[in-house]
């Protein structure tokens, strides 16, 4: 059985006068069962959600932000396409997996060079405003070369806001 978790951290802006922050729940995917059985794969695509609140303060116009996610800390290529979960128990072959900013799984959450922004708007409210969006993680069935462990991996957000 493997474990899966994954942890976003974050990246301040700050713009006239204003500060906005990002911050998100993480993604727990649960266990991932990767086994055949008469030649059959009994896995399933495993889907997690996350929420990616933007909190912002001293807003001195209406204005949007956009997100940017970084890549994965493992594995090859642009590391945006694809990410990779790196099991921290047992080594071996990384785990694929994305986040993508839509329900259907097909935009995937990048830099804006590789994979689309995260975007919104700020409304002007005195004070501070704060603004959620549902994220959709989801690691491919079919990865049957995987060991036993817990996988994980660590990306970062990073917001601009433009007034």
């Amino acid at each position: 059985m493997l474990a899966l978790g994954l942890c976003l951290s974050a990246v301040w802006g700050t713009a006239q006068g204003a500060t906005c922050n990002v911050s998100s729940t993480g993604l727990a995917f649960g266990a991932y069962q990767p086994v055949t059985f008469a030649g059959k794969l009994t896995s399933a695509d495993k889907t997690s959600t996350a929420t990616v609140t933007v909190s912002c303060t001293g807003l001195l116009s209406q204005g949007g932000y956009s997100i940017s996610l970084g890549a994965g800390s493992f594995g090859s290529g642009d590391r945006i396409s694809t990410r990779y979960l790196n099991n921290n128990s047992n080594g071996g072959a990384l785990m694929a997996y994305n986040i993508y900013t839509t329900a259907g799984y097909t935009t995937v959450w990048g830099n804006g060079a590789s994979g689309s922004l995260l975007t919104g708007s700020a409304p002007l409210i005195p004070g501070s405003s704060t603004n959620t969006h549902t994220v959709y993680g989801r690691v491919p069935a079919g990865q049957t070369a995987l060991r036993a462990g817990s996988y994980s991996d660590s990306l970062t957000m990073t917001i601009s806001y433009s007034p």
